[in-house]
């Protein structure tokens, strides 16, 4: 037993010894595109990368012992072998495009391990949502729907955290930072619920040292969350939907002041002396030496009135659309108002800036069509204590920053997204045809993915929709007298008349339009509809013999209306309130799909029965947003997207649930691929591949 002990452990080191090499993983593609010019800039800051790991040292063998035999069958005692420790390997993952997914023995995905549940494959384009910069104006946070990226004065990128977001909302203050950016705050979403999360910033480091979840359905409303964290770091504000806002001490953690009236905006002054509330059109100083009720508070002309405070926290100061005006902090009179030509300019829109304690800066676009192509950009700096007017320029651009001009310096972002169309909220085919093949069908572009080698075939089409089989891309072709899909070599698969198609099944066989009274059923070949429901249509689904759709009549009546292939006729039909737009067939003829209970503010999974066709409630379940989309592994597993970017995962029998943060924004694709080891999810950033990783 002794001697097969002492050869054990030889093998185990040789073989720790062979596998001790590095895996050589090919570098991320990456194409730098201007940048995206749809963002929002904190009314009261100067413009409202997964950490890196340095590699530890190589593991080395020390000289492995040796034994003997002796000829009594005794062997003499030799040194333990020892190890030096090898330092966790950097995973490879994400992967973006043309980078092959290698297969390190993926598990098959469960609510038990989601917590392990990992991004492996991404394609996202990146846009801006919220900046904040540090109190003493050297560093510029902007998050992004691809993380948070710091930036200097210079425009050079500091550092990129690929894991810290905002959440997908327009918003006055859902980013904060300290005085000298060491800290930095953000309200996001964090498996279905709100959170308050602080990060301390050392480099490119980012360390999350607090998270404070706020337990409030999410509707994406405009300023429906905010935070705020004093320049030094003493006290951590924030509030999401009704629940009303804390201000926290960070020492203590105990409540420095509550506040139960509506918020659009919270922000502690440069000088850490006032917390200011804006809600509606008041603005409300609170002293922050003794968190007393304001005595003042100031009215502005509208809601939307842009303001800023000076760095020295004295001045505030406000944008209309033909002057500036300056008010001091603590007696809230105003000291100068700057009139800013044209006159006739009201439909300006100042973004402005303190440059200094005495120099006001802003930058104004005025869109001169509806399309936003075309705009008239005013940017302008004056003197607040003469009230010159140091430069005003007019200029007309297709691509104008506020964002860069404010800051001095552009920003550009990086993107993965190849030749995928992001940017949408709109998915026509969203699923796996194969273990590893994964089809994107947005509006004019289709592409499918081979995970494990990296190869994508795509097809784009600025002019006309697209619409994916599950190996073939049709286009619509819209004529004086007649709509066609067509396949690339310009043949007719299915014609209608002068309508505009919803969506196709995975052959292309069979297409659904909405005719204007109702939704119909074209099958290919044929110039008149199979069949006619009423309503417009809401949710499709289907196996190999049958179709089921949802559609909506009116207001909150609905039509659940099963068909079958063979003879296109309707075979099932129920009328009903109330229903979520995901439905689900599985192979069986099983139907799945999603009711509300408005009484309870709670989600019912109902079932018809491929039998007999009665239903029955599976389960109910208080879910954080409304359910977008509803997907069913193999095994048996469920999947809900929702609006706020979480999914639900849980098993066919309800018994065990789990959820987390796949998105910041609403899913619109959701597909687990046959072996149930990936989890594909799609939204308005793009497409993300999870997997459990061993």
């Amino acid at each position: 037993m002794k001697i097969g002990h002492v050869l054990f452990a030889l093998i185990f080191i040789i073989l720790l010894t062979a596998c001790s090499g590095p895996i050589v993983i090919p570098a991320n593609v990456q194409v730098t595109l201007p940048p995206n010019q749809n963002f929002i800039i904190s009314a009261t800051v100067p413009a409202t990368a997964g950490p890196s790991e340095t590699p530890g040292p190589t593991a080395t063998t020390e000289p492995t012992a040796t034994f003997t035999l002796a000829p009594t069958l005794t062997f003499t005692p030799t040194p333990t072998s020892t190890w030096t420790p090898v330092p966790t390997r950097k995973s490879p993952y994400p992967v973006s495009q043309a980078t092959p997914i290698i297969d390190l023995g993926f598990q098959a995905i469960h609510p038990d391990n989601l917590p392990q549940l990992k991004l492996v494959y991404s394609a996202l384009e990146p846009t801006r949502r919220h900046a904040a910069v540090s109190a003493d104006g050297t560093k510029l946070f902007l998050a992004t729907s691809t993380g948070l990226f710091l930036f200097d004065r210079a425009g050079e990128m500091l550092a990129h955290w690929s894991h810290i977001f905002t959440a997908d909302i327009p918003c006055e203050s859902c980013i904060s930072v300290n005085r000298d950016g060491s800290r930095v705050a953000v309200m996001t979403r964090n498996a279905g619920k709100w959170e308050a999360q602080v990060y301390d910033v050392n480099g490119n480091l980012a360390t999350l040292i607090l998270a404070l979840p706020v337990d409030y359905a999410f509707q994406r409303a405009r300023n429906e969350a905010s935070i705020a964290i004093s320049p030094d770091d003493a006290y951590l504000a924030f509030s999401a939907g009704a629940v009303g806002l804390r201000v926290l001490d960070l020492e203590t953690k105990l409540p420095a002041l509550t506040y139960t009236r509506p918020v659009d905006g919270i922000s502690f002054t440069p000088d850490g002396a006032y917390f200011v509330i804006h809600g509606g059109r008041e603005i409300l100083f609170y002293d922050t030496q003794t968190w007393k009720r304001p005595t003042n508070n100031l009215l502005l002309p509208r809601e939307d009135t842009p303001y800023v405070i000076s760095p020295n926290g004295k001045l505030l100061a406000i944008a209309l659309p033909t002057k500036m005006r300056v008010y001091e902090i603590e007696t809230l009179r105003p000291t100068r108002e700057i009139n800013v030509p044209p006159s006739n300019a009201d439909t300006r829109q100042w973004q402005i800036v303190f440059e200094d304690d005495k120099t006001l800066g802003g930058y104004a676009i005025r869109w001169q069509d509806s399309f936003q192509t075309r705009a008239t950009v005013d940017s302008g700096q004056w003197d607040l204590e003469t009230g010159k007017t140091l430069r005003l320029e007019t200029v007309t651009s297709s691509s104008p920053d506020a964002l860069a001009s404010l800051w001095g310096a552009d920003l550009p972002l990086a993107s993965n997204k190849g030749d995928l169309e992001l940017g949408i909220q709109a998915y026509n085919t969203f699923r796996f045809v194969s273990d590893w093949m994964l089809l994107v069908n947005t509006p004019h572009s289709a592409c499918w993915s081979k995970l494990d080698t990296g190869e994508i075939t795509c097809f784009k089409d600025p002019e006309h929709i697209l619409f994916a089989t599950d190996g073939n891309v049709l286009k619509e072709v819209v004529g004086q007298y007649e709509t066609s899909l067509q396949d690339r070599s310009g043949a007719v698969v299915i014609q209608v008349g002068t309508y505009r198609f919803e969506t196709i099944n995975r052959t292309g066989e069979w297409a659904l339009i909405n005719s204007g009274k109702g939704t119909n059923l074209y099958t290919k070949g044929k110039k008149l509809p199979q069949e006619s429901v009423k309503g417009l249509l809401q949710g499709f689904s289907e196996n190999a013999g049958l179709i089921v759709i949802s559609t909506l009549e009116k207001e909150n009546t609905f039509y659940l209306t099963i068909i079958d292939k063979a003879s296109g006729n309707t075979i099932f039909q129920k009328k009903t309130n109330f229903l979520y737009k995901p439905i689900l067939m599985t192979a069986d003829g099983t139907v799945y799909y999603l009711q509300r209970d408005l009484d309870k503010n709670l989600t019912i999974i109902n079932v018809i029965d491929p039998k007999t066709y009665k239903v029955r409630e599976l389960t109910r379940l208080s879910l954080p947003a409304e359910p977008k989309v509803l997907t069913l592994s193999a095994a048996g597993l469920f999947a809900i997207g929702q609006k706020d970017g979480s999914v639900l995962v849980m098993t066919q029998d309800t018994s065990l649930t789990s959820s987390f943060q796949a998105a910041t924004s609403a899913i619109g694709g959701l597909s687990f691929n046959p072996s149930g080891k990936f989890l594909a999810v799609a939204s308005e950033e793009g497409v993300r591949v999870f997997a459990v990783l061993p």
